[in-house]
């Protein structure tokens, strides 16, 4: 028993749809993945940070690069010193963050952006964005320098 032209047809525009609509969802879900991964990376380097500022007992800072959509892991011992740079994935960017100069510093017991008197003076927010505008937040609290990401602004 054979099928007629029109039951393949019918057939093969139906698959067509289905595997069309499924593309579409694919796309996004891999630019959210990125996104995600993009977020967890940059929450880890900046809990590295704190952690190398506290075991070693020297100042750290991340350097935010736009343009490069990187960041740059820095100890300051004598003279800054990059010892890391981490891209965000393709096609996540940052969107804006209200650090100063686009850094991060945290002090030898890893609190982020010390005052003169030893505590820290604001904690901070970094945004990165999909391409479809999509955005999540890294969020760094004051005093305790807790860090956490969130689809909310803050």
């Amino acid at each position: 028993m054979g099928f007629t032209l029109p039951e393949v047809v019918l057939v093969l525009s139906i698959i067509s749809l289905v595997g069309l609509l499924g593309i579409n969802s694919f796309g996004k879900i891999l630019e959210y993945t990125n996104l995600n991964t993009s977020a967890i990376q940059l929450v880890k380097d900046i809990k590295m940070c704190q952690y190398i500022s506290m075991e070693e007992g020297i100042r750290t800072q991340i350097l935010l690069d736009f343009l490069e959509n990187r960041y740059h892991l820095i100890k300051v011992e004598k003279l800054p010193k990059v010892f890391s740079t981490s891209y965000l994935k393709d096609g996540i960017s940052f969107s804006w963050t209200n650090f100063s100069k686009k850094l991060i510093e945290f002090d030898p017991v890893g609190c982020p952006n010390m005052s003169d008197v030893g505590t820290p003076d604001r904690g901070g927010t970094i945004a990165i964005k999909s391409m479809s505008n999509r955005h999540l937040y890294v969020i760094i609290t004051p005093v305790t320098g807790y860090v956490r990401i969130s689809e909310n602004p803050p």
